[in-house]
Formats: C-alpha cells, structure tokens, sequence
C-alpha cells in the first residue's frame, strides 16, 4: 500500500488565525474552505492527476522523481475535509468515502463563554442529507445519525491516538498487502496523531502538557508512506512544492 495523507485546504478558521490579531469570537466549529483553499486543492487533485493509477507503482517515487495516481480516496467529515476530497474526486474520477474517525482532534465544538463560565456549545456536523444534497460523490463507510454525524461535545485528549490507530487498523485491513494507493483527505492535529501512532512517539498522551516536538502538515501538504510488509517507509513530508509560494498556508 502507498499511503497518502493530504490535509484539508486552506479554510475560514486557517485564515482567520493567519491575521495579525483575530477574534476567537469568529472561529467556526465546521468551517468551509477558502477560495485559496479551492484553488490549493485544485492544484493538489491535479499533482496527481500527472499519473496513472493504472500503471505499477513506480519505485523511483523513493527520490521524489515520480508519483503514483491514486487508486482509492477517503475523507473526513467535516466539510473543508469534504470539500477538498470532492475537488479531488471529481478530478480524478475516484469515488470518495466518508470516515467519522478521521475528523480534526478535538471534533465539532464551539467554546464560549456564558457569565464569565466557558462553556462547550453542543453541536452536530454535517447532517445525512445535507451531504447528500450538496456532495453526491460523497459515499459514506457508515450511516450517520440523521442529527449529524458528531456525538456532541469536545473529544478527550485521551481518545485520540485510540482513534488514529484505529484508523490505520482500518485501512490496513482494507489495502494491506496491496498494490492500492491510497489517499486520507484529514487535519493538521490529527495528522499529527497518526506520525506518532505509526512511529510509537508518545503513545500516553500527558495530560495538559505540551510535547518536546512539533509535526506540521500545511493546507494540502501531502505526506506519503510506503508500506511493506507492515514495515513504514517515510518516502516525504509536507510536500508543497505543486503549490506557488504565496499559496503556502
């Protein structure tokens, strides 16, 4: 299996946090993508748009020197996810499938404060409908509560390397021992989830404390491993150079 994670384009919260001083004020608990993020996503779908799924992977993707079409693409729910997998699906002719699992760590919430008191804002995500109005290449692996898709509330910082090796328990029993190349349409935080699941960093989260390390991943960054034989084989990271340089987010 090659294995590529890409995350999201550039969205409204990415844009927001971009400006010199923001308003936590005008966060968004399920922001859509920007028009640069349309446009890095468009760029991202045509990078691989440059080769055939058809043909045997080409090892010399080792050096950077070739790429590999992609054979299967998934996505998270939440909708700049959506939204980048569907510019990618419609421009590959793959279909694109819908996980829960792969959302942004933390999920759909919203933070205010109520008489001086924080407090978590319960909401839904996407509903089954809407995304079948707005997104007809969207299938999704499981039906979806008609509320939406979110339970409600802030994940646990606990829950999340569980989630993420959960995923890849997914996807290796899906495309494991496979020749499939397989594109993860996720986020930046959850990205990072998944590094230190693959390469045991970490695993015990501590609580409320910060890590000795960093793993960024920009908007449509694409990171991709090799696997063989359950061995992973880090090919690149956040690579961005199909994107000019003031696209960079």
């Amino acid at each position: 299996m090659e294995l590529y994670f890409i995350r999201h384009g550039q969205s409204e919260n990415n844009a927001l946090y971009d400006e010199e001083e923001y308003d936590w004020g005008n966060r968004r608990s399920d922001p859509k993508l920007t028009d640069i993020g349309y446009q890095q996503a468009g760029l991202a779908a045509d990078f691989f748009a440059r080769a055939s799924a058809n043909t045997p992977i080409n090892r010399k993707g080792f050096q950077n020197r070739a790429e590999n079409g992609l054979t299967h693409l998934y996505c998270s729910l939440m909708e700049r996810a959506v939204q980048t997998g569907t510019v990618l699906s419609q421009r590959l002719s793959l279909p694109l499938l819908g996980v829960p699992d792969l959302h942004e760590v933390g999920g759909i919430y919203f933070e205010e404060l109520i008489e001086g008191v924080s407090s978590i804002r319960v909401e839904h995500g996407l509903t089954p409908r809407y995304l079948r109005d707005n997104y007809p290449n969207l299938s999704l692996l499981e039906p979806i509560p008609e509320q939406g898709w979110w339970p409600g509330g802030r994940e646990e910082r606990a829950a999340r390397i569980p989630r993420a090796v959960r995923m890849l328990d997914l996807l290796f029993a899906r495309h494991g021992n496979t020749e499939d190349r397989v594109g993860v349409i996720t986020h930046g935080g959850f990205f990072a989830c998944f590094f230190r699941a693959i390469f045991n960093l970490d695993l015990e989260e501590p609580n409320q404390q910060r890590l000795p390390y960093q793993i960024e991943l920009n908007n449509c960054g694409i990171t991709r491993f090799s696997i063989q034989q359950a061995r992973y084989l880090l090919v690149y990271h956040n690579r961005t150079d199909f994107l000019p340089d003031k696209m960079v987010t």
